[in-house]
């Protein structure tokens, strides 16, 4: 791929996103596209929801530069729309999880068909070779995708936070990737777009008066591609990774959702149901702020995509990737529960008055 043109898809990709950011925002405010406060929503005046449709547009635009197959092209942006489009619906007025979770069905189903896209095998996690998934690869593919997508919705529920944790997934694809290898163009251009809306999510005081949120649309949108992306690098003979070390580049994604999932299933309520039982919500519930949960867990994601790349580069073998990530993920909630215990502890100690003798 020429670097020029992955330099020029970018720049169109955050420009245009920015510019819808922009002029969305009067839009949503008039059409009451927006997040109020109240109950488990603890930021201050109605925020637009606009990040999903302006990402949409600017990976569009990029995108467009770009030599994809006209299959693969059609497919993708029409199940973008599905996504966007009941997301920002479900962001305006609240639709069942029934439908959205139709809608995601919808999406992979394009993938699956459209654009041929599977996945075919899951590597070699248990050591025993490689696992075809076969007559199965329509149910798994569809598990995998429905599970990614909703792994970056769970976690959209602080400032900057769904967007930084795909940022760093998907720059770790173009690094594992190389320059010249085509999905490093689409993954930089995706990722060119979500930073043209971190401008106005990410929490600092200088975007308050803009501030703006991704909403279910654009959450899924991220999800979904980045599932796409990674998927695409890691089946066939000229794969790149192992679809194991894919599972560290959307670690804290997928440790949280399945960390929710399991526990809402033993309290025999609805996986979906909102909660606040979320990674960035037990940080915060230990007195971290905003900024300090997003540092953590973008930290955190940072460090296992790192984990991934040095795996890849050093061939390090799919079981003990896989069960370093499994052993990492089933015990992720009790290292984020003690981060919050003891800086709990801590703060109520600073605030102790001394004595003086």
């Amino acid at each position: 791929m020429n670097p020029g043109l992955i330099l020029a898809s970018t720049t169109v990709a955050f420009i245009v996103a920015t510019t819808f950011m922009l002029a969305l925002r009067p839009v949503a405010l008039g059409i009451g596209l927006v997040d109020r406060p109240g109950g488990r929503k603890l930021h201050s005046g109605n925020i637009p929801i606009t990040g999903g449709i302006a990402m949409f547009f600017g990976i569009l635009a990029g995108a467009s530069m770009l030599p994809v197959p006209g299959n693969v092209a059609l497919s993708i942006f029409i199940a973008s729309i599905v996504l966007v489009t009941i997301g920002v619906v479900d962001d305006r007025f609240h639709i069942s999880p029934v439908a959205r979770l139709f809608s995601q069905i919808v999406a992979v189903l394009l993938m699956f068909f459209g654009a041929g896209l599977s996945l075919a095998d899951i590597g070699d996690p248990f050591g025993t070779g490689l696992l075809v998934t076969g007559s199965l690869s329509l149910v798994i593919t569809m598990l995998v995708f429905v599970a990614m997508i909703n792994a970056y919705n769970f976690v959209d529920g602080a400032d900057g936070l769904a967007g930084s944790l795909s940022l760093v997934g998907l720059l770790a694809v173009a690094v594992v990737c190389g320059v010249y290898h085509p999905t490093t163009a689409l993954a930089l251009t995706v990722a060119a777009a979500a930073v043209g809306f971190l401008i106005f999510n990410f929490p600092t005081v200088y975007n308050r008066r803009v501030r703006s949120f991704m909403g279910d649309g654009g959450s899924t949108l991220l999800g979904f591609t980045l599932a796409w992306i990674t998927l695409s690098v890691s089946q066939g003979p000229d794969r790149v990774i192992s679809p194991v070390i894919g599972l560290w580049f959307a670690a804290v994604p997928i440790f949280d959702f399945f960390t929710c999932f399991v526990r809402r299933i033993l309290r025999r309520k609805s996986p979906f149901t909102p909660g606040r039982d979320h990674f960035h919500h037990i940080l915060l519930r230990g007195g971290f702020g905003i900024r300090q949960t997003l540092g953590i867990l973008t930290g955190l994601q940072l460090v296992y995509a790192l984990i991934g790349l040095v795996a890849t580069f050093g061939g390090y073998p799919d079981v003990f990737m896989f069960g370093a990530w499994a052993v990492i993920g089933s015990t992720q909630i009790l290292v984020i529960r003690a981060m919050s215990k003891y800086h709990r502890l801590y703060l109520r100690k600073a605030r102790r008055p001394r004595l003086i003798a």
